[in-house]
């Protein structure tokens, strides 16, 4: 566990499969392979959907990570982290990923994305303080507008 990167907080997004849509497009800007977790099966839809129709000026090119495109997607998507690699990780859940432990430290980044819901909110303390405990380094962003 010592090897894991830091894992960056962003709080108080308010609403955060929009703010998702933020993050692939800096990522997908910056040249960068974004993987995508939550186990979440309609939210991976939902995701999934807006990330088509987010930027009318520019293509989100995504994937399930399942999907015979993602070697060459540069955006995937998928309730199951062990189908995922990139260079940076997006948390979109109210849980820790399975087996977090092992299965992050192939990511050289990593986002855990909260909202202003109060239950969000409240999950997310209990994985922050499990990310603590694992020594893993922390930094919270508040993102209220």
């Amino acid at each position: 566990m010592t090897d894991m990167q830091k894992i960056d907080f962003h709080y108080n997004v308010p609403d955060r499969l929009r703010y998702a849509c933020l993050v692939a497009r800096t990522v997908y800007r910056r040249g960068l392979t974004l993987a995508v977790w939550t186990a979440d099966e309609r939210r991976l839809r939902e995701l999934d959907s807006l990330l088509w129709r987010f930027d009318d000026l520019a293509f989100l090119p995504h994937v399930r990570a399942g999907s015979p495109l993602a070697g060459e997607t540069p955006i995937r998507l998928s309730n199951r982290l062990e189908e995922l690699e990139g260079d940076v990780l997006l948390l979109l859940d109210d849980q820790l990923p399975p087996e977090w432990q092992e299965r992050l430290d192939r990511f050289s980044r990593i986002i855990d994305v909260v909202s202003t819901k109060p239950e969000e909110l409240q999950a997310s303390r209990s994985r922050f303080r499990a990310y603590k405990a694992a020594g893993v380094e922390l930094a919270a962003y508040d993102r209220r507008s």
